[in-house]
C-alpha cells in the first residue's frame, strides 16, 4: 500500500501549495469548473461508475440464483458441483477445468477476517475485488505459492494489528468481492476439491451489514445511475477528490437536483459514454481475429486512470484477473478446421504457467456432446515432435488433440494462468484455419 500513501501525501503536498493560491488565480479555477458542461461530467462519471454498476448488475444475477444456497454478505458460497455436470445452465464461458466459489464480504460494521487453507497440489486462487473492480489483493499458488492462512479484512477507520498468524488487509471501501478458484483434475479428484473448499471459512465478522444496491437496467442510463456511486461509495478516493468535486454538479455525493433540460444534457453525455464504452470494448482485438484481455485488469495503482479501459473490461468480462494471474483471448470462428501454435506462437508462461483451450457455440455457452469433448489442458495436450501443437475442431473425432464442433458457427477462449508478465501484453495467438 505504499504507492497509496504516496498518493495521499502528494495530495497533501498540492493542497499545502495551494492554500497560498492568489484570490484570482482561484476565482479563475473555480470558473473553469463552473463552465464545464452538464454533458462532459456526465460522460466522465458514467465511464467511471460503469464497472461498479455492472459489478451490482452480477451480483445480484448471483443471489437470485445462488441465495437459497448459502450466497450472500459474508457468507462463503462454494461450487460442489464438478463442472462438467453446469453444463446446459445458462452460464457464459463456463470453466471446466475448475471448482469455483464467491464471497461477498461487507466490513461496514467491522473487520471480516477469512480463514484460507495451504493449497499446494494444484492450482488454486482468492481474487479480491474491490468496489471500483480493482484487484487488490491476491491468495494462492502465484501469490503467496500455495499458503493460505487467516486474514483480517478492514477500512481506513478500523484499526487492527497483526497477531500471530493474521495477515491485516487494508480494503479502500466497505463491500467488495473474493472470487475462488480451484483446479480438479477428473470427477474423482471432486472430493479432494470439496475438502479444500469445506476449510474456507469466515471466522470472524460484524453482526451488521449495509444494503446491497439493486439492479434496475432503466435506472442504471439514466442521470439516475448517480445513486448507485452514492450508496456504494464511502469515501472518496484521494487521488479523485477532484473528479468528485466536478461529479457534484449532476448529484454524485451531493444533493443536487437537476431540472428537467439539465436531466436531457446529462443523458447525451451518458449515451455518449456507453458508446465511446461499447467502441473501446471493439478495440480488444490483438491480432488474427482473436480478442484479448490483458491490459484492462488490474490495481488501482496499475490502472493508473484508465477509466475508459476498465469500463471496457468491466464489459468484457467482470472480473477478469491480473496479467500476472491469468489472461483471456477468445476467437469467434466458423466451420470445422485447425488451429497450429509453433514453438515460438505457444503463449509465454512462467515458471507455474499452464494454458487451456476450450470451445463453446456462437453464444459462448456450453452445449453438451457424447463425446464430453469441450477442453483440453496444457497437461494433455499432444505436440507435434518439432515442439508445436495442432487443435482440431469438427464433428467427427480425430487422432491428437481434438474439440467437437458444436454449432458451425462457434468461439475459442484461450485461457493463460501465471503467464511471463513482460511477454503476455504482446502476446498474439494463431489464425484459425477452416477447412474448405
Amino acid at each position: 500500500m505504499k504507492r497509496r500513501n504516496y498518493l495521499i501525501l502528494f495530495f497533501c503536498f498540492v493542497m499545502m501549495g495551494c492554500s497560498g493560491m492568489k484570490k484570482k488565480e482561484k476565482e479563475s479555477a473555480s470558473t473553469e469548473v463552473n463552465n464545464e458542461s452538464l454533458k462532459d461530467i456526465a460522460y466522465e462519471a458514467f465511464v467511471y461508475a460503469y464497472p461498479m454498476i455492472e459489478q451490482v448488475k452480477t451480483v445480484n444475477t448471483m443471489n437470485k440464483a445462488y441465495g437459497k444456497l448459502g450466497l450472500g454478505p459474508n457468507k462463503v458460497y462454494m461450487g460442489h458441483k464438478y463442472p462438467m455436470d453446469n453444463i446446459g445452465q445458462p452460464i457464459v464461458a463456463p470453466n471446466f477445468t475448475s471448482m469455483t466459489g464467491l464471497i461477498n464480504v461487507d466490513i461496514s460494521g467491522g473487520p471480516v477476517t477469512l480463514q484460507i487453507p495451504d493449497i499446494t497440489d494444484r492450482y488454486a486462487v482468492f481474487q479480491c475485488i474491490d468496489v471500483f473492480t480493482y484487484n487488490f489483493f491476491y491468495i494462492g499458488s502465484r501469490a503467496t505459492k500455495g499458503k493460505g492462512g487467516k486474514f483480517i479484512f478492514h477500512n481506513k477507520n478500523q484499526q487492527v494489528q497483526k497477531v500471530g498468524d493474521v495477515t491485516p488487509v487494508l480494503v479502500e471501501q466497505d463491500i467488495f468481492s473474493i472470487v475462488n478458484r480451484i483446479d480438479v483434475k477428473d470427477r474423482a479428484d471432486v472430493a479432494n476439491v470439496v475438502r479444500y473448499q469445506n476449510q474456507v471459512k469466515i471466522i470472524d465478522k460484524p453482526a451488521t451489514t449495509r444494503s446491497y444496491p439493486t439492479y434496475d437496467k432503466i435506472k442504471v442510463f439514466s442521470p439516475d445511475f448517480v445513486d448507485y456511486v452514492n450508496q456504494l461509495i464511502v469515501w472518496i478516493p484521494e487521488p479523485e477528490k477532484e473528479m468528485y468535486q466536478r461529479f457534484a454538479k449532476i448529484g454524485i455525493k451531493s444533493d443536487v437536483k437537476l431540472t428537467a433540460d439539465q436531466r436531457k444534457e446529462v443523458q447525451v453525455g451518458i449515451d455518449a459514454a456507453y458508446k465511446a464504452i461499447m467502441s473501446t470494448k471493439k478495440q480488444l482485438q490483438v491480432g488474427n481475429g482473436w480478442t484479448g484481455a490483458t491490459t484492462i485488469f488490474g490495481t488501482r495503482e496499475y490502472i493508473n486512470g484508465r477509466y475508459l479501459d476498465l469500463a471496457a473490461g468491466a464489459s468484457f468480462g467482470l472480473w477478469g484477473n491480473s496479467k500476472e494471474e491469468a489472461n483471456y483471448y477468445i476467437l469467434f470462428a466458423e466451420g470445422a478446421g485447425e488451429l497450429t501454435f509453433t514453438k515460438e506462437q505457444l503463449p509465454p508462461l512462467s515458471d507455474i504457467g499452464f494454458y487451456s483451450l476450450t470451445i463453446y457455440d456462437s453464444t459462448v455457452h456450453a452445449t453438451r456432446n457424447k463425446y464430453n469433448s469441450y477442453v483440453l489442458t496444457h497437461d494433455r495436450m499432444k505436440f507435434n515432435k518439432d515442439g508445436s501443437i495442432t487443435f482440431k475442431v469438427s464433428k467427427k473425432p480425430q487422432k491428437g488433440n481434438w474439440l467437437y464442433l458444436p454449432t458451425y458457427k462457434f468461439a475459442l477462449l484461450l485461457r493463460v494462468y501465471a503467464a511471463d508478465p513482460n511477454k503476455i501484453q504482446d502476446y498474439v495467438p494463431p489464425r484459425y484455419s477452416q477447412k474448405k
